[in-house]
């Protein structure tokens, strides 16, 4: 590209005349930021800026600068989510603490705040692309680029985005700091630029977990500025040697940061919680689809930097569908993307530059950690997570705009040709901005491009109930589970949603699901106890079902009939008390056994239930309905050797009988387990033909499958 590839010292600009030196590149890239983000001020507090820093007692009550640096992220929500993502970032909790102590409890401050710290960014973005050998030109179209991206929106337009804002720039300081520190004109200057890279490392990591990335970023940027140019291997070996001991005080704040984490979440340093689909779409997927999801979330990242048609709060099943094949659309974009990069990385260094090679590496490194190529996260795809790796995009396309502009023949055009495509950016990212004006619009526009989206569909369905558009939103609500029956908010979202409605039946449904799924759960456990409560004092039956059951105490189908009474009240503790009291008596009865074991299921005793399964099925061998109850619960499980019981199960409930569809649909999903995700379609396909086109389980069948990738 013609451009230097040694670092220049960012003050190189200083040769133009001093009454011009206010209108360098960073100024007018940072006031294209600003400029670019203003309408963002006037919005209030969406999504996770409600949980995280509107009602966050670390946020808004005093006393609380201890909490928000030996807590994790999320610890208020500690009672709703037991297995929640552990995420320890105090430098991010402590910006929204020192916001909320300076303009109280408005959202425009820290909106303000958001616009400020992409403005910086952009500056940092414009110093980098001059010290790497970039014209004023190309620093400016670099800087231009990164501020006016739409796909920055998601993380500037959501308070709790200024994690991914301060993380990105705590890279850029730390790299541009430790590079200062290499060039100081004495050891004093040297420590304190030292000192410097060291807070901007520990910033990076304490404000978002990808910053991590930091440290081989530093590393990559001092081999490409100190490594020897003349004997690769003599200039590596001494590179190696040197590096090593100039750069090892960068572990001192990774080693404050790690011991900080380790005391804040109890002598862990992570945790993978458990994951669904509809929070990750690789969850089961087969190695080969988990390779092809790779490079599809990285082809749709590329894409919507390129054309951001579609940016949405939240993506989730419906909303993105699983790649299946090499020949989807953004599996090839990212496949494109990554040997495009490698091929102009060998030909740059070819021709003797280095600087395409370091910049594709550093979207790799920068990418990696949230790639879910080695761990899977808690979000598949999410827009704000490529902030930080954009940074390595926006520079190249400003050398090749520096480029271009130095040959008197294109020197107008790509100028024009930007100017064009920097407005249009700016079109869209404030019809963006607009849209995060609140929860409404935020949750409409959310619903609007994904109408078959699970997240979307709660998201829109809970902001209707809470609005009073009951019907409505109770609609959206049921479509949410039909999609992922597992999807714990929702039906606790239907419970309180039928509770208002004084549908007390429903609402208990509903919230007994929840209560199974996350147990112990205070909101939803005293949703239960009123529901359970007014429908006992509307009830009738129950008071002459244990006048029956106290003088017929061997009748068993008085006594289960009273049990299962109880359980329809909410009375699970109660029911259970019932089957303990008389499992001597019934020991040998089927249908006691059985109602022991879906008792246990709404307490969430897997173990127990499992073992009462079996107990039933050693009473009554020929049972598919029970082989395949117990199956399913096998494979929720997952324990040592469950998964083959499971199948065992499942292959005896299809000889008792063969071709019902729940014992289809068990046998497709240990299929998926396997791998073979046609083999698990085509199962799925016999299942939904056995059933009414009217079926509640044909369309959640038909959900199922399409999250496969049907």
């Amino acid at each position: 590209m013609g451009v230097d590839t040694t670092f220049r010292e960012a003050g190189d600009a200083s040769t133009a005349p001093r009454r011009f030196r206010w209108f360098r590149a960073e100024t007018v890239c940072a006031a294209a930021a600003i400029v670019c983000f203003i309408n963002t001020i006037p919005n209030g507090f969406c999504y996770d800026d409600n949980p995280i820093v509107r009602f966050n007692p670390k946020v808004n009550d005093p006393g609380q600068w201890t909490a928000v640096w030996t807590t994790d992220y999320w610890s208020e929500a500690e009672k709703a989510s037991p297995n929640r993502d552990l995420l320890y970032r105090p430098i991010a909790l402590s910006s929204y603490r020192l916001v909320r102590a300076i303009g109280g409890t408005s959202a425009w401050l820290h909106h303000a705040v958001n616009v400020a710290l992409h403005a910086l960014v952009c500056a940092l973005v414009v110093l980098l692309c001059r010290k790497i050998g970039g014209s004023e030109a190309a620093a400016c179209a670099a800087g231009l680029v990164f501020a006016l991206l739409p796909i920055h929106t998601e993380a500037v337009a959501s308070i709790v985005g200024r994690a991914d804002l301060m993380a990105t720039a705590g890279v850029l300081l730390a790299i541009m700091a430790h590079d200062r520190s290499m060039t100081a004109p004495s050891r004093v200057r040297t420590m304190w630029w030292r000192v410097g890279a060291v807070v901007a490392v520990f910033v990076a990591v304490g404000s978002k977990e990808a910053g991590a990335a930091v440290v081989p970023l530093v590393i990559l940027f001092d081999w490409f500025r100190h490594c020897g140019r003349g004997s690769p291997s003599a200039g590596l070996l001494r590179w190696i040697l040197l590096g090593a001991r100039r750069l090892v005080y960068l572990l001192i704040p990774l080693a404050a940061y790690f011991l900080l984490r380790y005391h804040a979440l109890g002598g862990r340093l992570y945790q993978q919680p458990p994951l669904t689909k509809t929070v990750n779409l690789l969850v089961d997927a087969p190695p080969w689809q988990h390779v092809l999801g790779v490079l599809q979330c990285f082809g749709m990242y590329w894409a919507k930097t390129v054309w951001p048609a579609v940016l949405s709060v939240k993506y989730s099943i419906n909303a993105v569908r699983p790649a299946t094949s090499l020949l989807d659309a953004h599996v090839l974009i990212g496949a494109a993307a990554l040997v495009c990069m490698v091929v102009a990385s060998v030909a740059a260094w070819r021709r003797g530059h280095r600087v395409i090679a370091v910049l594709s590496a550093s979207i790799v490194l920068s990418y990696l950690p949230t790639a879910n190529a080695f761990v899977l996260i808690q979000v598949f795809f999410a827009e704000r997570i490529w902030y930080l790796p954009s940074v390595w995009i926006a520079i190249p396309v400003g050398l090749a705009v520096g480029s271009l502009v130095q040959r008197p023949a294109w020197r107008m055009a790509p100028a024009v040709v930007l100017a064009v495509l920097l407005a249009g950016m700016v079109v869209r990212c404030w019809h963006r901005n607009s849209e995060w004006k609140d929860n409404g619009t935020l949750y409409a526009a959310a619903y609007r491009d994904q109408p078959g989206g699970v997240c979307a569909l709660h998201l829109y369905g809970e902001w209707l109930v809470d609005h009073g558009e009951y019907e409505r939103g109770v609609e959206l609500l049921d479509r949410a589970i039909e999609v992922d029956l597992g999807f714990t908010d929702a039906h606790r979202t239907l419970g309180r949603a039928h509770l208002r409605a004084g549908n007390l039946s429903a609402s208990l449904r509903h919230l007994q699901i929840a209560d199974f799924q996350v147990p112990g759960h205070p909101p939803t456990v005293a949703d239960l106890s009123r529901v359970s409560r007014e429908l006992v004092e509307q009830d009738e039956e129950l008071t002459r079902l244990e006048r029956l059951a106290g003088d017929a105490p061997e009748d068993v189908e008085v006594q289960l009939a009273l049990v299962r009474r109880l359980r329809d009240l909410g009375l699970v503790g109660e029911a259970l008390d019932r089957l303990r009291e008389g499992d001597v008596r019934f020991a040998r009865v089927v249908a006691w056994q059985l109602e022991y074991a879906v008792t246990l299921v709404y307490l969430n005793d897997r173990d127990g239930a499992i073992e009462r399964y079996r107990r039933t099925l050693e009473l009554s061998p020929e049972d598919p309905q029970v082989a395949i109850e117990l199956a399913m619960l096998l494979l929720e499980r997952r324990g040592a050797g469950d998964i083959d019981e499971a199948w065992q199960w499942s292959k005896r409930a299809s000889t008792l009988a063969p071709g019902a569809p729940t014992v289809l649909a068990c046998q497709a999903e240990l299929t998926v387990l396997r791998g073979d995700l046609a083999g698990a379609l085509a199962l799925y396909e016999q299942a939904i033909q056995a059933l009414p086109s009217d079926s509640a389980q044909r369309r959640i069948f038909e959900q199922r499958a399409m999250a496969l990738g049907r």
